[in-house]
């Protein structure tokens, strides 16, 4: 199981994290004791956990969700999100994790799983069917989809000629094509939806590298540092350099 802030993280204020991700921490590790939960890494915005059973994994997703609306500050309501992607394997591995940090980047509802562990639970839990309201589960069709148009991204998205009709021709899809199934994954356009993946890429950035504004935009696709930080601003509430300075 993957857990992840999203960029909501990146909206509180430099005085309140510290407060925040203490509360965030201690509800999640306690939720992780009470279902079994082994970490195998973490860090102030994820978390990678491994359980012994499909059905610990679940209940302890539900929990954690719903304990996260408890912990977060007020005033930030509108921008709390917590997104959770589980897969199930007998042994950790690399494609495993791959997908589960892709459904929580990317997959619109916050609560995710591939359809192995829906098939999984509902066999362990006779009279206890997921919930679709509050879990979505990615068909093989959605999976394969996700992969194909991630690999491509993370090979491209730096790109400031990126393109999304070249990667549909690519990939064997119409863009008309592209667009439905991407907005039914992800509730966004593929424009929007590259651009705020770049958006995620230069916080990364901001906080790891020690480059210009102007590098950073140029680096992350952007043509103008100036869009760059019109973007930012839009997205964040406030521009890279106050962003930085903040969070520095």
């Amino acid at each position: 199981m993957v857990i992840e802030i999203s960029d909501f993280l990146s909206r509180v204020e430099a005085s309140q994290y510290s407060i925040f991700t203490q509360k965030f921490h201690a509800s999640v590790s306690k939720t992780l004791r009470k279902f079994n939960g082994t970490i195998k890494s973490k860090d102030n915005n994820n978390y990678l956990v491994v359980f012994s059973s499909v059905t610990d994994t679940v209940q302890c997703a539900l929990e954690i969700q719903y304990k996260f609306k408890y912990v977060t500050p007020k005033h930030e309501a509108f921008s709390r999100r917590l997104n959770i992607g589980m897969t199930i394997s007998k042994e950790l591995n690399e494609e495993d994790l791959i997908l589960a940090t892709r459904m929580c980047e990317i997959v619109k509802e916050q609560l995710v799983i591939s359809t192995k562990v829906k098939e999984s639970y509902e066999n362990s839990n006779e009279h206890a069917a997921i919930d679709g309201q509050l879990i979505r589960t990615l068909t093989l069709n959605e999976v394969t989809f996700l992969t194909q148009i991630m690999n491509q991204l993370e090979l491209n998205w730096m790109r400031s000629d990126f393109n999304w009709t070249s990667i549909s021709k690519s990939l064997g899809y119409t863009y008309s094509q592209i667009y439905r199934r991407l907005k039914n994954l992800s509730g966004k356009s593929p424009n929007k939806f590259i651009k705020e993946f770049r958006l995620h890429k230069a916080l990364v950035f901001l906080h790891d590298h020690s480059d210009s504004i102007s590098v950073i935009a140029n680096k992350t696709g952007f043509n103008s540092p100036n869009y760059f930080a019109q973007c930012f601003r839009e997205k964040y509430g406030v521009r890279p350099s106050k962003y930085r300075l903040q969070h520095t």
